[in-house]
């Protein structure tokens, strides 16, 4: 007996070691960007200490990574504009529940967003204290009416393709006037403002993503020929995607020498408590929305207690805790709505697939977190138009976030790319959102059940209608003799341009 307990302890220590040897190769790719974070921070600490680093030598380490950043900006634009494009296309339902689908995300979306930004915006985890004495340098106020008619200007561009690195903005410049007063001997000194509207570098998001919205109506509206215009949007978006993926094998190298870079110039104990203070923010807005604001919805609409419905799908909630992906939830997702809820197949078939690509509460909230985040972090105020940017491009980036092959904070990086903010100091955040978007995982899964049973609760009139009308077999069967009828104009167009062939033949 004796002999036996020692041999039991190794053999579950060596069971342990195998566990974690097959997870590191399950996520060999996340292990890599996390050793070259803990690489970088390390090489970063010796340099910085021990090795008199000049400017040109910060120069060379720095240049793998601002490579990476160049191929992600170089791709930022053409996957932001086909996921809008293409977002929630091929999915059909009823238009009443497709509506109310749609309603429900478009809200959840915006409500979590503005967790996001009221949370960072109030207690500015980036920021560091002012020191006693400082003067405050003079910032320009976050709104005002040229910032607004900036947004205005911004949302109609003259060309698209300018729109893709430059945008307008207004400069109050103040002119001294010198006036002689009459009758005085004294010249009084006056200042005169005037509005210079000009163009800067930079990407106009607000443009892009509005066109694009109207171009996805219009691509609505055309039909037959719209359907192919999608698909050529939709063959783009896979072919960034893959060309995305490609740039991501780089992510480990880029982010090794960013991180030592980045440590080299900035770094700090002040940035380890930023980071944390973020971290409690982000966990404290997905507490917010998953336990107040998604409940108190769901009781709103349909005057039921919503703690069952969080109750029947909490193994699904468990699992996207552990895997980090609400798309390896989905079949478990959906065998808790339709089994434990009793949620009619109809509503489950068509909004949990697109909700697990276009509804991301979690994911949208930590990338407007961790944009604004990053500009604290640069002391960068922000004006109304920059702002509204970043909410719009954090929900683009959570439309589809599921197919973005992001890792660590590539996702951030475009984000703060594409309203031309600087993304180097992103790269801090790839274990922080390794922890947290386990958790960004949980509140998209429970954002898709709580829609997902609204929309059932205040459907089941259409749904008694759908139920009633002629069974699916029938359908098919209309199908077929469309097909049918189809196949049969095709062969007779084929015989008539045969004897039209033939009589000219003979002619």
């Amino acid at each position: 007996m004796e002999t036996n307990v020692p041999e039991q302890e190794f053999g579950n220590g060596r069971g342990l070691v195998k566990k974690c040897r097959d997870a590191v190769l399950q996520n060999g790719y996340l292990a890599a960007v996390i050793s070259a974070v803990v690489l970088g921070i390390t090489a970063g600490m010796f340099l910085k200490f021990y090795i008199h680093i000049s400017e040109h030598d910060k120069q060379y380490i720095s240049f793998p990574g601002e490579i990476l950043m160049q191929m992600v900006q170089l791709m930022t634009v053409p996957l932001l504009l086909t996921n809008m494009i293409t977002g929630a296309s091929g999915f059909k339902a009823h238009r009443v529940i497709a509506g109310r689908a749609a309603a429900y995300f478009l809200s959840t979306t915006l409500m979590s967003l503005s967790i996001g930004i009221f949370l960072v915006m109030m207690f500015e985890p980036g920021t560091s204290p002012s020191v006693e004495g400082e003067v405050p340098e003079d910032i320009e106020p976050f709104f005002n009416i040229d910032s607004l008619m900036d947004i205005i200007r911004n949302m109609a561009p003259k060309c698209l393709i300018q729109a893709c690195f430059r945008q307008y903005e207004t400069d109050r410049l103040e002119y001294a006037i010198e006036s002689d007063e009459f009758n005085s001997s004294v010249d009084t000194n006056m200042t005169e403002i005037r509005l210079l509207v000009k163009y800067v570098d930079g990407t106009n998001i607000l443009g892009l993503i509005v066109w694009a919205l109207i171009f996805r109506v219009i691509f609505n509206r055309i039909g037959k020929d719209g359907k192919v215009l999608v698909g050529v949007f939709q063959a783009l978006n896979e072919a960034t995607k893959i060309i995305v993926d490609m740039i991501l094998s780089f992510l480990p190298v880029g982010v090794l020498f960013l991180t030592t870079s980045h440590v080299i110039e900035y770094y700090d104990v002040k940035t380890i408590f930023q980071i944390g203070k973020f971290m409690a923010l982000v966990i404290i807005g997905h507490i917010i929305h998953s336990i107040i604001v998604l409940p108190l919805t769901y009781f709103l609409c349909t005057r039921c207690n919503p703690y069952d419905v969080i109750k029947a799908v909490v193994p699904a909630l468990k699992k996207a805790l552990v895997s980090s992906s609400s798309v390896n939830t989905l079949p478990l997702t959906t065998q808790c709505c339709e089994s434990r809820l009793m949620i009619d197949k109809i509503v489950t078939q068509y909004m949990l697939p697109i909700g697990t690509n276009i509804n991301m509460d979690g994911t949208a909230l930590y990338e407007v977190a961790a944009a604004i985040f990053i500009t604290q972090i640069n002391h960068i105020h922000l004006k109304i138009g920059q702002l509204i940017a970043i909410t719009l491009t954090s929900g683009v980036c959570s439309i589809g976030s599921s197919g973005i092959p992001a890792t660590g904070g590539m996702t951030t990086m475009f984000v703060l790319m594409a309203v031309g903010l600087p993304a180097k100091e992103a790269t801090i955040l790839v274990i922080v959102e390794w922890i947290l978007d386990r958790c960004n995982s949980v509140v998209n899964v429970l954002g898709n059940c709580i829609g997902v049973a609204i929309v059932h609760e205040v459907s089941k009139g259409q749904l008694g209608e759908m139920d009633q009308r002629p069974s699916t077999p029938r359908v098919q069967i209309i199908d077929d003799e469309e097909l049918s009828l189809d196949s049969r104009e095709e062969h007779c167009q084929d015989e008539e341009d045969m004897f039209i062939a033939l009589e000219y033949q003979e002619g």
